[in-house]
Order: structure tokens, then C-alpha cells, then sequence
């Protein structure tokens, strides 16, 4: 029964790191708690269903939805980040303002009912050592690793996620030797966009499209960017996996219904024990 717990704590843990990549990235450029990254997955998950409903095959469909996620939060930063760059402390009202237009525009477009998007490998099941695992949790638990380590990448071996690391440790600094600050705020929020499409087409196979579907996704994931340390990819990733082992073992052992409050439990004693994170950061940055 333990080690079932633990790999459903592993994709619980997986689907959490793969949104606070994307919180994580926008956080330590900008340092903006990016709410409307919610919104982009609800808008993601429902390209991608309507273009499954309008007989696209699935993996165009999921390209799709993964593009327009991407494209829409550049939007998020071109018509409202952008102008709020010198003025942090208007950064949350503007991200939630930006997550109920998004939710709002699903609303009006899709209404509240929720849909459901089939895969191919729903009825999947991975089954070794009496364990069983469906396709759909393998998959959440592939992307999630395909993720970071794409990030990791990215962001350490080319020229521009390292012009993003630079904005991030001393936005003046880098724009003297050259970077373009403008250009890496749109790579960074077009990645975090990437991130959160991913997000929305292996979520929303284990949950009804809807409006408001990322929302406690959404606070998961801003627990695990402030376990793992503000602005710290290896922290998300790290955060991530611990909050969904620690949620699934207390869902098992102690009772289910209190699954998200062992995840509060853990914020508290992490922010007594270690008040900057897991790995915790002197500056923002992004690494």
C-alpha cells in the first residue's frame, strides 16, 4: 500500500511541478505572482478540446492547445506585465484581474458546464511488481520529467535562457552588456506558457474542462514555488514532488479528506524551519 501511496504521490507531484515551473520562471524575472498562468491553462485545455470535438487528431489538437497557451501568455505580458514592470506592488491585483478575464472569457465562449477530453491512452493501464498505474498518470509523470529537463536545458546550455538568468539576477546590469530586457520578459512568459499548456492537456484528462478547472491546481502549485524557494527551478521540482508524496500518504494513512491540508501542514513547518525555501535564494534569479 506504501509504495502504491508514493507513486501517487509521484504524479500528484509531477502534474504540481510541471505548473510551478512556469510560476517559478515568471516569479524570478519579474517577481510578479502570476495568477493568469491559471487562466492560460483553461484556455489551453479548451482549444485542445475543441479542436479534438472538431475531429483534429489528438496530437495536432494537444500542439494546438500547448501553442495558443504560449501565445496567450506573451499576450498576459505585452498588454499588462509590461506596464507594471517598475511597480510590483500593483503585480497581484493585475494578475488576478487577468485570471478572471480568462476564466471569464471561457465562460462566455464554452459556458460552466464541464467537458470532458478523451486521449488514446485512457484506458491504458501499466501494471508491475502488484502495482497499477493508469496511462493517464504515466503520462502526466513523462511530460513532467520531458519538462524540466527541457527547461534545464534551455535555460543552461543557450545563449538566450542564459540572457533570461542574467535579467533575472540584475535586470540593469544586463541591459549595459547588451541584453535585450524586453525580449527575455517575452521568452520567459512564452516558456511559462509552453509550461502551462503542457499543464492543461495532462490535466485535463483526469478532470473536467471548465472554467474555473486550474484554480486549486493553481494553489498547489504556489505552495510548491514557496517551499522550493522563490524563483528556484530545482525547488519547484523538488517542492513539487514532496507535496504531492506528503498529500498522498496522508490521504492514505490519516483520511482523504484532508489531502490538501497535510500540503499546508508542510508550507508551515517548511516557512518555520526554512523561511526561504528549500532552496531558498539571496537574489532574485532563476537557476
Amino acid at each position: 500500500m506504501i509504495v502504491q501511496a508514493l507513486l501517487n504521490g509521484v504524479f500528484l507531484g509531477s502534474l504540481f511541478t510541471v505548473v510551478a515551473l512556469g510560476l517559478t520562471l515568471v516569479y524570478g524575472i519579474m517577481e510578479i505572482p502570476n495568477f493568469a498562468h491559471a487562466g492560460v491553462i483553461v484556455l489551453a485545455a479548451y482549444t485542445t478540446w475543441t479542436l479534438q470535438g472538431a475531429g483534429a487528431p489528438y496530437l495536432l489538437a494537444v500542439a494546438a492547445g500547448v501553442l495558443a497557451a504560449g501565445l496567450l501568455s506573451v499576450l498576459t505580458e505585452v498588454l499588462a506585465y509590461r506596464w507594471i514592470r517598475d511597480n510590483p506592488a500593483a503585480a497581484p491585483a493585475i494578475a488576478l484581474g487577468l485570471l478572471l478575464i480568462l476564466q471569464n472569457v471561457a465562460l462566455v465562449i464554452w459556458g460552466g458546464e464541464g467537458k470532458a477530453l478523451n486521449t488514446p491512452y485512457d484506458g491504458w493501464t501499466l501494471e508491475f511488481a502488484g502495482l497499477t498505474v493508469s496511462g493517464v498518470k504515466v503520462v502526466v509523470i513523462v511530460a513532467a520529467a520531458a519538462s524540466v529537463t527541457a527547461l534545464a536545458l534551455v535555460m543552461n546550455r543557450t545563449r538566450f535562457g542564459r540572457s533570461i538568468r542574467a535579467v533575472a539576477q540584475d535586470r540593469e546590469a544586463a541591459a549595459i552588456l547588451g541584453v535585450s530586457v524586453k525580449r527575455q520578459y517575452l521568452l520567459a512568459f512564452l516558456i511559462a506558457g509552453l509550461l502551462a499548456g503542457v499543464a492543461a492537456v495532462v490535466f485535463a484528462p483526469t478532470y473536467q474542462v471548465s472554467p474555473f478547472m486550474a484554480d486549486p491546481l493553481l494553489l498547489s502549485a504556489f505552495v510548491v514555488v514557496v517551499i522550493g524557494g522563490l524563483g528556484s527551478i530545482a525547488g519547484a521540482v523538488i517542492g513539487g514532488l514532496t507535496l504531492g508524496v506528503v498529500e498522498s500518504l496522508g490521504a492514505t494513512f490519516i483520511d482523504s479528506a484532508y489531502q490538501s491540508a497535510f500540503g499546508f501542514l508542510l508550507l508551515v513547518a517548511v516557512l518555520v524551519l526554512k523561511p526561504g525555501g528549500i532552496r531558498s535564494t539571496n537574489a532574485q534569479r532563476v537557476g
